[in-house]
């Protein structure tokens, strides 16, 4: 009778100790991939005596190399990507008065001259954010680092449950760059 009741038991009992482990799996590595990214982010924002080539590939290298630890999904990679700004203010879209209450902002037609918004930037178009060219900007700017790990797994059994073999986890920072020119030391 034992034997049949552990037979019962003991698959339920695996699958969660099993899904507990894969959960925490999960879990350090998100942490490891938020401490990269914000770590590699402040030596970027610090060292602007550097060029902005060399900023950015040592941020791509210190994430990549931090995250190496942590198996990644079949065929993916890692994939980092950076925003710039002038201010944090425009690093949100225009605000604008919703005057017909649909909760979206409806542009001008041909009959309508569009809802008011907070033209920032004074181009005379409700602009989504306003990034400004360059990979990690130069003194006093915003820039916003976004870090995706497409981590393996870490027991493939849980590949035919999902039907995926890995989740993909992301990071994201905001920084504004030392207002002067610095090697960060």
């Amino acid at each position: 009778m034992a034997a049949v009741e552990f037979a019962l038991i003991a698959p339920v009992v695996v699958l969660m100790v099993v899904g507990t482990i894969e959960i925490a799996h999960m879990l350090t590595v998100q942490v490891s991939l938020d401490g990269a990214v914000a770590e590699a982010a402040r030596a970027a924002a610090v060292r602007l005596g550097q060029s902005e080539d060399t900023r950015d590939a040592a941020m791509r290298e210190y994430v990549t190399r931090r995250m190496s630890a942590f198996p990644i999904a079949n065929g993916q990679s890692v994939t980092i990507a950076t925003t710039v700004y002038r201010t944090f203010g425009s690093s949100y879209p225009e605000g604008f008065t919703d005057s017909n209450s649909n909760g979206r902002y409806d542009g001008p037609t041909s009959s309508t001259p569009g809802e008011p918004f907070d033209d920032r930037n004074k181009n005379g178009v409700r602009d989504l954010a306003s990034a400004i060219t360059g990979k990690l900007g130069g003194p006093g700017d915003v820039v916003t680092y976004t870090a995706e790990f497409p981590a393996a797994l870490y027991f493939d059994y849980f590949s035919t449950i999902t039907g995926a073999n890995g989740f993909t986890l992301k990071a994201t920072t905001v920084l504004r760059n030392e207002p002067v020119k610095s090697n960060g030391t």
